[in-house]
């Protein structure tokens, strides 16, 4: 605020904090302050105060991208640990895959290293690190199936698509698994299409079950 000096006449942009007097620079004369800019002193001051005890609230960072996506399921799951195999098929069931991208950012985001994400993601069957197909062709190759005749209907299936089990079709519209089990081992041999079961699947069945998943 701009001051003058009864004493000497010099004008100075005063920018001390006393609100009572001030002293010019010239002269070294004390100057009262008017009452209308110690009023502005004041406020000023207080506002100083309240800026350091209530700091404004920050915007929250919003996450873009695969970081937003994970960022979704750990706010769903309140960032609990425990459930990080139902965050892995939540943001599998969303993205189709899990790619290295997304393991790094649940990662960090979870705060548990990526090598125990890894172990979870290739020790269960459900999760794929590869893009799938639309639609998700599981073999049971379990020994009730086998004996039954699975590895038939497999070796017919990776004819009919030109796949090899764990590969998608060039068009991406299916992709071939294999299971140890799909729990209905008296019903072999045993495939499942996008979750849906057909059992005592025989040869001739096997291009009329692809064809209603067209």
């Amino acid at each position: 605020m701009e001051m003058d000096c009864q004493h000497c006449n010099y004008k100075w942009d005063y920018l001390g904090d006393n609100e009572y007097y001030a002293t010019c620079p010239r002269c070294r004369y004390k100057v009262k302050i008017p009452e209308d800019k110690a009023g502005a002193l004041r406020q000023k001051k207080l506002d100083q105060v309240l800026k350091g005890r209530y700091p404004a609230p920050q915007k929250p960072v919003r996450l873009l991208g695969i970081a937003g996506i994970v960022n979704k399921a750990m706010e769903d799951y309140t960032y609990d640990e425990s459930m990080l195999i139902q965050i892995l098929l939540r943001l599998q069931r969303n993205f189709g895959w899990l790619p290295r991208e997304m393991l790094s950012e649940v990662s960090k985001q979870l705060g548990v290293s990526l090598s125990h994400v890894y172990q979870v993601v290739t020790f269960y069957k459900a999760f794929s690190l590869a893009p799938r197909g639309r639609h998700l062709i599981r073999v049971c190759t379990g020994t009730s199936c086998k004996v039954r005749g699975a590895t038939t209907i497999l070796d017919n299936l990776q004819r009919l698509l030109g796949v090899e089990r764990g590969e998608t079709t060039p068009d991406s519209r299916f992709s071939l698994e294999t299971v140890n089990c799909l729990g209905c081992c008296a019903l072999g041999p045993m495939m499942t299409v996008d979750g849906e079961y057909y059992g005592s699947v025989k040869l001739p069945n096997v291009k009329n079950i692809l064809s209603k998943h067209g």
